[in-house]
Protein backbone atom coordinates (compact mmCIF):
# COMPACT_ATOMS: atom_id res chain seq x y z
CA UNK A 1 0.00 0.00 0.00
CA UNK A 2 2.88 2.33 0.55
CA UNK A 3 6.52 2.98 -0.22
CA UNK A 4 8.53 5.71 1.47
CA UNK A 5 12.22 6.24 0.93
CA UNK A 6 12.88 9.88 1.78
CA UNK A 7 10.70 12.36 3.66
CA UNK A 8 13.13 15.21 3.98
CA UNK A 9 16.81 15.89 4.38
CA UNK A 10 18.22 18.69 6.47
CA UNK A 11 21.70 17.97 7.69
CA UNK A 12 24.36 19.44 9.89
CA UNK A 13 21.91 21.13 12.26
CA UNK A 14 22.10 20.68 16.02
CA UNK A 15 19.03 21.98 17.81
CA UNK A 16 20.53 24.32 20.40
CA UNK A 17 17.77 24.20 22.98
CA UNK A 18 18.20 22.78 26.48
CA UNK A 19 15.51 20.22 27.26
CA UNK A 20 13.72 20.07 23.90
CA UNK A 21 10.98 17.75 22.65
CA UNK A 22 11.42 17.69 18.87
CA UNK A 23 8.19 16.48 17.26
CA UNK A 24 9.09 14.85 13.94
CA UNK A 25 6.27 14.57 11.35
CA UNK A 26 6.02 14.17 7.56
CA UNK A 27 5.43 17.92 7.26
CA UNK A 28 8.19 18.87 9.73
CA UNK A 29 10.84 16.13 9.64
CA UNK A 30 13.41 18.14 11.59
CA UNK A 31 16.32 16.61 9.69
CA UNK A 32 15.08 13.01 9.97
CA UNK A 33 14.36 10.87 6.90
CA UNK A 34 13.61 7.27 5.97
CA UNK A 35 16.54 5.50 4.33
CA UNK A 36 16.33 2.24 2.38
CA UNK A 37 19.71 0.50 2.18
CA UNK A 38 18.55 -2.83 0.81
CA UNK A 39 15.39 -3.85 -1.00
CA UNK A 40 12.79 -4.45 0.09
CA UNK A 41 11.87 -2.11 2.91
CA UNK A 42 9.60 0.80 3.78
CA UNK A 43 9.15 3.44 6.46
CA UNK A 44 6.13 5.38 7.64
CA UNK A 45 4.94 7.63 10.47
CA UNK A 46 1.89 5.93 12.04
CA UNK A 47 -0.47 5.98 14.99
CA UNK A 48 0.69 3.48 17.60
CA UNK A 49 1.43 0.62 17.52
CA UNK A 50 0.36 0.00 21.09
CA UNK A 51 0.95 2.96 23.38
CA UNK A 52 4.16 4.70 22.24
CA UNK A 53 6.36 6.25 24.94
CA UNK A 54 6.01 9.78 23.54
CA UNK A 55 2.83 11.12 21.94
CA UNK A 56 0.50 8.82 20.04
CA UNK A 57 2.69 7.78 17.10
CA UNK A 58 6.01 6.35 15.98
CA UNK A 59 8.17 5.54 12.98
CA UNK A 60 7.24 2.14 11.52
CA UNK A 61 10.00 0.16 9.77
CA UNK A 62 9.27 -2.86 7.57
CA UNK A 63 11.69 -5.20 5.76
CA UNK A 64 11.60 -8.51 3.95
CA UNK A 65 14.27 -11.23 4.33
CA UNK A 66 17.05 -9.05 2.93
CA UNK A 67 15.74 -5.51 3.43
CA UNK A 68 17.34 -2.74 5.47
CA UNK A 69 15.16 0.23 6.40
CA UNK A 70 16.10 3.06 8.76
CA UNK A 71 14.95 6.37 10.07
CA UNK A 72 18.07 8.51 10.03
CA UNK A 73 19.40 11.98 10.65
CA UNK A 74 22.55 13.92 9.82
CA UNK A 75 21.89 16.37 12.65
CA UNK A 76 24.71 14.95 14.76
CA UNK A 77 27.39 14.66 12.09
CA UNK A 78 30.85 15.20 13.63
CA UNK A 79 29.64 14.94 17.24
CA UNK A 80 32.30 13.62 19.62
CA UNK A 81 31.10 10.48 21.40
CA UNK A 82 32.74 11.66 24.61
CA UNK A 83 30.39 14.67 24.54
CA UNK A 84 27.23 12.53 24.61
CA UNK A 85 25.47 12.49 27.99
CA UNK A 86 22.39 10.46 26.95
CA UNK A 87 21.59 8.03 24.15
CA UNK A 88 18.35 6.12 24.61
CA UNK A 89 15.53 5.01 22.33
CA UNK A 90 12.42 2.82 22.36
CA UNK A 91 11.36 -0.01 20.04
CA UNK A 92 8.33 -2.20 19.35
CA UNK A 93 8.27 -5.57 17.59
CA UNK A 94 4.92 -5.91 15.76
CA UNK A 95 5.94 -8.90 13.63
CA UNK A 96 9.16 -10.83 13.17
CA UNK A 97 9.92 -13.90 11.09
CA UNK A 98 12.80 -14.61 13.48
CA UNK A 99 12.80 -14.39 17.29
CA UNK A 100 14.51 -11.73 19.39
CA UNK A 101 14.66 -9.02 16.70
CA UNK A 102 14.02 -5.28 17.09
CA UNK A 103 15.52 -2.14 15.48
CA UNK A 104 19.17 -1.37 16.25
CA UNK A 105 20.64 2.07 16.91
CA UNK A 106 23.80 2.82 14.93
CA UNK A 107 25.88 5.63 13.52
CA UNK A 108 28.60 6.21 10.96
CA UNK A 109 31.82 6.51 12.91
CA UNK A 110 35.28 8.06 12.74
CA UNK A 111 37.28 6.22 15.43
CA UNK A 112 39.94 8.93 15.82
CA UNK A 113 39.07 12.56 15.25
CA UNK A 114 42.68 13.57 15.86
CA UNK A 115 44.13 11.83 12.82
CA UNK A 116 43.71 13.01 9.25
CA UNK A 117 41.91 9.94 7.89
CA UNK A 118 38.51 10.54 6.28
CA UNK A 119 38.18 6.94 5.05
CA UNK A 120 34.77 5.38 5.71
CA UNK A 121 35.09 3.12 8.77
CA UNK A 122 31.65 1.50 8.98
CA UNK A 123 29.25 1.96 11.88
CA UNK A 124 29.01 1.42 15.57
CA UNK A 125 25.88 -0.65 16.20
CA UNK A 126 23.84 -1.19 19.37
CA UNK A 127 22.01 -4.54 19.35
CA UNK A 128 19.15 -4.61 21.89
CA UNK A 129 18.89 -8.42 21.93
CA UNK A 130 22.47 -8.57 23.24
CA UNK A 131 21.31 -6.53 26.26
CA UNK A 132 17.96 -8.17 26.99
CA UNK A 133 15.20 -10.38 25.58
CA UNK A 134 12.91 -8.79 22.99
CA UNK A 135 9.24 -8.97 23.99
CA UNK A 136 6.77 -8.90 21.03
CA UNK A 137 3.92 -6.36 21.02
CA UNK A 138 5.46 -4.34 23.82
CA UNK A 139 7.39 -1.06 23.87
CA UNK A 140 10.88 -1.45 25.32
CA UNK A 141 13.36 1.32 26.13
CA UNK A 142 17.09 0.89 25.60
CA UNK A 143 19.75 2.91 27.44
CA UNK A 144 22.68 2.31 25.12
CA UNK A 145 25.23 3.92 27.47
CA UNK A 146 24.60 1.62 30.44
CA UNK A 147 23.82 -2.02 31.08
CA UNK A 148 25.32 -5.07 29.44
CA UNK A 149 27.65 -5.24 26.47
CA UNK A 150 25.63 -4.69 23.25
CA UNK A 151 27.83 -2.56 20.96
CA UNK A 152 29.91 -3.81 18.05
CA UNK A 153 31.81 -2.35 15.12
CA UNK A 154 30.49 -3.19 11.67
CA UNK A 155 34.12 -2.73 10.54
CA UNK A 156 35.04 -6.16 11.90
CA UNK A 157 34.86 -9.80 10.91
CA UNK A 158 34.54 -10.22 7.14
CA UNK A 159 33.93 -6.50 6.53
CA UNK A 160 36.28 -4.71 4.15
CA UNK A 161 36.31 -1.74 6.54
CA UNK A 162 38.38 -1.36 9.70
CA UNK A 163 38.62 1.20 12.51
CA UNK A 164 41.45 3.65 11.88
CA UNK A 165 43.29 5.03 14.90
CA UNK A 166 46.33 7.27 14.54
CA UNK A 167 46.10 6.71 10.80
CA UNK A 168 46.50 2.94 11.20
CA UNK A 169 43.77 0.39 10.44
CA UNK A 170 43.05 -2.10 13.24
CA UNK A 171 43.29 -5.65 11.92
CA UNK A 172 41.42 -7.10 14.91
CA UNK A 173 39.06 -4.53 16.46
CA UNK A 174 37.92 -5.45 19.98
CA UNK A 175 34.15 -4.96 19.56
CA UNK A 176 32.60 -7.56 17.25
CA UNK A 177 29.37 -9.51 16.80
CA UNK A 178 30.94 -12.34 18.76
CA UNK A 179 32.39 -10.06 21.44
CA UNK A 180 30.11 -7.13 22.21
CA UNK A 181 31.35 -4.10 24.17
CA UNK A 182 29.80 -1.74 26.69
CA UNK A 183 29.72 1.99 26.04
CA UNK A 184 32.41 2.55 28.66
CA UNK A 185 34.65 0.02 26.89
CA UNK A 186 34.13 1.85 23.60
CA UNK A 187 35.10 5.14 25.22
CA UNK A 188 38.19 3.54 26.74
CA UNK A 189 39.24 1.95 23.44
CA UNK A 190 38.36 4.98 21.28
CA UNK A 191 38.49 8.15 23.42
CA UNK A 192 38.61 10.42 20.34
CA UNK A 193 35.81 8.72 18.39
CA UNK A 194 33.05 10.80 16.84
CA UNK A 195 30.08 10.40 14.57
CA UNK A 196 31.54 10.64 11.09
CA UNK A 197 31.78 14.28 9.99
CA UNK A 198 30.38 15.61 6.76
CA UNK A 199 32.67 14.53 3.93
CA UNK A 200 32.08 15.78 0.38
CA UNK A 201 28.66 17.13 1.44
CA UNK A 202 27.62 13.70 2.80
CA UNK A 203 26.90 13.83 6.55
CA UNK A 204 27.64 11.08 9.03
CA UNK A 205 24.32 9.54 10.01
CA UNK A 206 22.70 8.42 13.23
CA UNK A 207 20.08 5.78 12.46
CA UNK A 208 17.56 3.41 13.96
CA UNK A 209 17.52 0.46 11.57
CA UNK A 210 15.52 -2.70 10.97
CA UNK A 211 16.97 -5.57 8.99
CA UNK A 212 20.32 -6.64 7.81
CA UNK A 213 18.97 -9.34 7.19
CA UNK A 214 16.10 -10.90 9.19
CA UNK A 215 14.82 -14.29 8.04
CA UNK A 216 11.09 -14.02 7.40
CA UNK A 217 11.14 -10.24 7.50
CA UNK A 218 10.22 -7.78 10.22
CA UNK A 219 7.74 -5.02 11.09
CA UNK A 220 8.49 -2.82 14.07
CA UNK A 221 8.60 0.74 15.31
CA UNK A 222 10.83 3.19 17.09
CA UNK A 223 10.12 6.35 19.05
CA UNK A 224 11.51 8.75 21.63
CA UNK A 225 15.13 8.82 20.51
CA UNK A 226 16.77 10.85 23.27
CA UNK A 227 20.18 12.36 22.54
CA UNK A 228 22.00 14.40 25.15
CA UNK A 229 25.03 16.59 24.44
CA UNK A 230 26.08 17.78 27.85
CA UNK A 231 23.03 19.49 29.37
CA UNK A 232 21.36 19.90 25.97
CA UNK A 233 18.95 16.97 25.70
CA UNK A 234 16.76 16.44 22.62
CA UNK A 235 13.86 13.95 22.73
CA UNK A 236 12.96 13.10 19.12
CA UNK A 237 9.26 12.16 19.06
CA UNK A 238 7.96 10.60 15.83
CA UNK A 239 4.32 11.42 15.00
CA UNK A 240 1.96 11.07 11.99
CA UNK A 241 0.92 14.71 12.26
CA UNK A 242 -2.21 16.67 13.17
CA UNK A 243 -4.33 19.32 11.48
CA UNK A 244 -4.93 19.56 7.75
CA UNK A 245 -2.74 17.16 5.75
CA UNK A 246 -2.72 17.46 1.95
CA UNK A 247 -2.63 14.10 0.15
CA UNK A 248 -1.86 14.20 -3.58
CA UNK A 249 -0.27 12.10 -6.28
CA UNK A 250 3.25 13.13 -5.29
CA UNK A 251 3.05 12.26 -1.59
CA UNK A 252 0.18 9.76 -1.20
CA UNK A 253 2.43 6.70 -0.94
CA UNK A 254 4.71 8.39 1.58
CA UNK A 255 1.69 9.27 3.72
CA UNK A 256 0.34 5.72 3.60
CA UNK A 257 -2.46 6.19 1.03
CA UNK A 258 -3.00 4.20 -2.15
CA UNK A 259 -5.72 3.37 -4.67
CA UNK A 260 -6.71 -0.31 -4.70
CA UNK A 261 -8.84 -2.13 -7.28
CA UNK A 262 -10.43 -4.94 -5.31
CA UNK A 263 -12.63 -6.29 -8.10
CA UNK A 264 -12.50 -5.45 -11.81
CA UNK A 265 -13.08 -2.99 -13.18
CA UNK A 266 -12.35 0.24 -11.34
CA UNK A 267 -9.96 3.17 -11.18
CA UNK A 268 -8.97 5.95 -8.82
CA UNK A 269 -7.26 9.31 -9.22
CA UNK A 270 -6.64 12.63 -7.48
CA UNK A 271 -8.52 15.25 -9.49
CA UNK A 272 -9.48 18.92 -9.51
CA UNK A 273 -12.94 19.75 -8.18
CA UNK A 274 -15.82 19.14 -8.28
CA UNK A 275 -17.01 22.59 -7.27
CA UNK A 276 -17.55 23.00 -3.57
CA UNK A 277 -14.78 20.69 -2.45
CA UNK A 278 -12.48 21.68 0.38
CA UNK A 279 -9.38 23.03 -1.31
CA UNK A 280 -8.66 22.46 -4.99
CA UNK A 281 -9.59 18.84 -5.48
CA UNK A 282 -10.62 15.40 -4.27
CA UNK A 283 -10.14 11.69 -4.84
CA UNK A 284 -12.30 10.26 -7.61
CA UNK A 285 -13.42 6.61 -7.67
CA UNK A 286 -14.92 5.03 -10.79
CA UNK A 287 -16.32 1.49 -11.16
CA UNK A 288 -18.38 -0.48 -13.63
CA UNK A 289 -21.30 -2.70 -12.61
CA UNK A 290 -19.04 -5.27 -10.93
CA UNK A 291 -16.01 -3.17 -9.98
CA UNK A 292 -14.71 -2.23 -6.55
CA UNK A 293 -12.23 0.63 -6.14
CA UNK A 294 -10.92 2.17 -2.93
CA UNK A 295 -8.55 4.74 -1.52
CA UNK A 296 -7.02 3.00 1.48
CA UNK A 297 -4.50 3.66 4.24
CA UNK A 298 -2.95 1.66 7.09
CA UNK A 299 -2.07 4.55 9.39
CA UNK A 300 -4.47 3.43 12.11
CA UNK A 301 -3.76 -0.32 12.22
CA UNK A 302 -4.53 -1.69 15.67
CA UNK A 303 -6.53 1.36 16.81
CA UNK A 304 -9.38 0.36 19.11
CA UNK A 305 -12.84 1.46 17.97
CA UNK A 306 -13.54 3.00 21.38
CA UNK A 307 -10.42 5.18 20.98
CA UNK A 308 -11.81 6.83 17.85
CA UNK A 309 -13.30 10.09 19.14
CA UNK A 310 -14.47 11.65 15.87
CA UNK A 311 -14.86 10.45 12.30
CA UNK A 312 -16.23 12.21 9.23
CA UNK A 313 -15.77 12.40 5.46
CA UNK A 314 -17.36 14.07 2.43
CA UNK A 315 -18.75 12.52 -0.75
CA UNK A 316 -19.99 13.75 -4.12
CA UNK A 317 -21.61 11.95 -7.07
CA UNK A 318 -22.58 13.61 -10.32
CA UNK A 319 -25.36 11.21 -11.29
CA UNK A 320 -28.55 10.50 -9.38
CA UNK A 321 -28.63 7.19 -7.53
CA UNK A 322 -28.75 5.64 -4.06
CA UNK A 323 -25.01 5.03 -3.59
CA UNK A 324 -22.26 7.12 -2.02
CA UNK A 325 -18.68 6.12 -1.24
CA UNK A 326 -18.54 3.89 1.84
CA UNK A 327 -16.09 3.98 4.73
CA UNK A 328 -14.75 0.59 5.85
CA UNK A 329 -12.49 -0.79 8.59
CA UNK A 330 -10.60 -4.07 8.42
CA UNK A 331 -11.92 -5.45 11.69
CA UNK A 332 -10.58 -7.41 14.64
CA UNK A 333 -13.64 -7.78 16.83
CA UNK A 334 -11.65 -8.76 19.94
CA UNK A 335 -8.25 -7.13 20.29
CA UNK A 336 -7.73 -8.94 23.61
CA UNK A 337 -7.70 -12.46 22.20
CA UNK A 338 -4.82 -13.96 20.23
CA UNK A 339 -6.79 -14.64 17.05
CA UNK A 340 -5.47 -12.70 14.06
CA UNK A 341 -7.64 -14.41 11.40
CA UNK A 342 -9.18 -12.08 8.84
CA UNK A 343 -12.74 -11.24 9.93
CA UNK A 344 -13.84 -9.12 7.00
CA UNK A 345 -14.73 -5.47 7.21
CA UNK A 346 -17.03 -3.24 9.17
CA UNK A 347 -18.75 -1.06 6.56
CA UNK A 348 -20.43 2.31 6.94
CA UNK A 349 -22.93 2.74 4.10
CA UNK A 350 -24.29 6.31 3.78
CA UNK A 351 -27.46 5.18 2.00
CA UNK A 352 -28.33 3.00 5.03
CA UNK A 353 -27.31 5.50 7.69
CA UNK A 354 -30.57 7.37 8.22
CA UNK A 355 -28.47 10.53 8.36
CA UNK A 356 -29.54 12.01 5.04
CA UNK A 357 -30.70 11.00 1.57
CA UNK A 358 -27.86 10.59 -0.89
CA UNK A 359 -28.06 13.57 -3.25
CA UNK A 360 -26.27 14.06 -6.56
CA UNK A 361 -24.24 17.14 -7.53
CA UNK A 362 -23.88 18.05 -3.86
CA UNK A 363 -21.04 17.59 -1.41
CA UNK A 364 -22.38 15.77 1.65
CA UNK A 365 -20.70 15.26 5.02
CA UNK A 366 -21.16 11.93 6.80
CA UNK A 367 -20.59 11.40 10.54
CA UNK A 368 -20.40 7.63 10.94
CA UNK A 369 -19.99 7.65 14.73
CA UNK A 370 -23.24 9.54 15.33
CA UNK A 371 -25.37 8.21 12.44
CA UNK A 372 -28.52 6.36 13.58
CA UNK A 373 -27.54 3.37 11.46
CA UNK A 374 -25.47 2.37 8.43
CA UNK A 375 -22.85 -0.06 9.87
CA UNK A 376 -22.74 -3.71 8.79
CA UNK A 377 -20.25 -6.58 8.81
CA UNK A 378 -18.95 -8.46 5.79
CA UNK A 379 -17.65 -11.38 7.88
CA UNK A 380 -18.30 -13.17 11.14
CA UNK A 381 -16.78 -11.76 14.31
CA UNK A 382 -14.34 -13.79 16.39
CA UNK A 383 -14.52 -13.00 20.10
CA UNK A 384 -12.48 -14.87 22.66
CA UNK A 385 -11.31 -17.13 19.84
CA UNK A 386 -14.90 -18.17 19.03
CA UNK A 387 -16.94 -17.34 15.90
CA UNK A 388 -19.96 -15.41 17.18
CA UNK A 389 -21.53 -14.48 13.83
CA UNK A 390 -22.67 -10.96 12.96
CA UNK A 391 -24.42 -8.44 15.17
CA UNK A 392 -24.92 -6.05 12.23
CA UNK A 393 -25.88 -7.06 8.70
CA UNK A 394 -26.52 -5.21 5.46
CA UNK A 395 -30.21 -6.07 5.83
CA UNK A 396 -30.29 -4.87 9.46
CA UNK A 397 -27.47 -2.32 9.90
CA UNK A 398 -26.43 -0.84 13.25
CA UNK A 399 -25.30 2.38 14.83
CA UNK A 400 -21.68 2.64 15.92
CA UNK A 401 -22.84 2.61 19.55
CA UNK A 402 -24.47 -0.75 18.87
CA UNK A 403 -21.21 -2.03 17.35
CA UNK A 404 -19.29 -0.97 20.48
CA UNK A 405 -21.86 -2.59 22.76
CA UNK A 406 -21.65 -5.86 20.82
CA UNK A 407 -17.85 -5.79 20.51
CA UNK A 408 -16.38 -3.66 23.32
CA UNK A 409 -12.79 -4.68 22.52
CA UNK A 410 -13.01 -4.28 18.74
CA UNK A 411 -10.19 -2.60 16.81
CA UNK A 412 -8.93 -1.98 13.33
CA UNK A 413 -7.00 -5.10 12.41
CA UNK A 414 -3.38 -4.90 13.63
CA UNK A 415 -0.13 -5.57 11.79
CA UNK A 416 0.11 -9.29 11.05
CA UNK A 417 3.17 -9.59 8.80
CA UNK A 418 5.03 -8.17 5.83
CA UNK A 419 4.92 -8.68 2.10
CA UNK A 420 7.85 -7.56 -0.06
CA UNK A 421 8.93 -5.10 2.60
CA UNK A 422 5.48 -3.56 3.08
CA UNK A 423 3.44 -4.13 6.26
CA UNK A 424 0.39 -6.39 6.15
CA UNK A 425 -2.05 -4.46 8.29
CA UNK A 426 -5.60 -3.40 8.85
CA UNK A 427 -6.73 -0.35 6.92
CA UNK A 428 -9.35 2.35 6.59
CA UNK A 429 -10.97 2.15 3.17
CA UNK A 430 -12.98 4.74 1.24
CA UNK A 431 -14.60 2.42 -1.26
CA UNK A 432 -17.00 2.60 -4.20
CA UNK A 433 -18.63 -0.37 -5.84
CA UNK A 434 -19.24 -4.00 -5.15
CA UNK A 435 -22.20 -4.58 -7.45
CA UNK A 436 -23.30 -0.98 -8.00
CA UNK A 437 -25.07 -1.44 -11.34
CA UNK A 438 -24.78 0.11 -13.90
CA UNK A 439 -21.61 1.66 -12.48
CA UNK A 440 -20.58 4.67 -10.43
CA UNK A 441 -18.33 7.72 -10.45
CA UNK A 442 -17.97 9.68 -7.26
CA UNK A 443 -15.57 11.78 -5.24
CA UNK A 444 -14.43 11.79 -1.65
CA UNK A 445 -12.57 14.36 0.44
CA UNK A 446 -11.81 15.63 3.94
CA UNK A 447 -11.40 12.37 5.85
CA UNK A 448 -11.17 13.53 9.47
CA UNK A 449 -10.14 11.21 12.28
CA UNK A 450 -9.61 12.02 15.94
CA UNK A 451 -8.21 9.25 18.09
CA UNK A 452 -6.66 8.75 21.51
CA UNK A 453 -3.58 6.56 21.92
CA UNK A 454 -2.00 6.14 25.33
CA UNK A 455 -4.03 9.05 26.64
CA UNK A 456 -2.81 11.37 23.87
CA UNK A 457 -5.43 12.80 21.49
CA UNK A 458 -4.78 13.83 17.92
CA UNK A 459 -6.94 14.99 15.03
CA UNK A 460 -6.00 14.88 11.35
CA UNK A 461 -7.99 15.92 8.29
CA UNK A 462 -6.73 14.37 5.06
CA UNK A 463 -7.43 16.74 2.16
CA UNK A 464 -7.18 15.03 -1.22
CA UNK A 465 -5.76 17.27 -3.94
CA UNK A 466 -4.67 16.88 -7.57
Amino acid sequence: MRKLTLIGLAVGVIVAVTGCNLVVTPAAPGGWFFLNEGANGSGQFVNGPGNPPAGRGSALLTVDNTGRESIATGNYSGQALAGLSQLTYSTYQAYSGSPNETPALEFDVDYDSTDSSTTYQGRLVYVPSAANTIVPDQWQTWNTMSGGAAWYSSASGSSAYRPIVGGVAQANPPCTQTSYCTWSTLMSDYPNARIRPTINSVPGLLLVRAGGPITGGFVGATDNVIIGIGSNVIANNFEPGDGSIVVDQSNAASLGFGFVQETPTGSGAFVSGPNGTDGAGSAQLTVDATGGEALANGLYAGTRFDHIDFLSYKTYQANAGPNATTLQFDADYDATDSDTAYQGRLVFEPSLSGQATVTNETWQTWDPLTAPSGWWQTGDAIVGGVDVGKACTEAVPCSFAHVLAAYPNAAIRPITGQLAGQPVEGGIWLKAGGGWSPGFTGNVDSLTIADTVGGVNGTATYEFQP
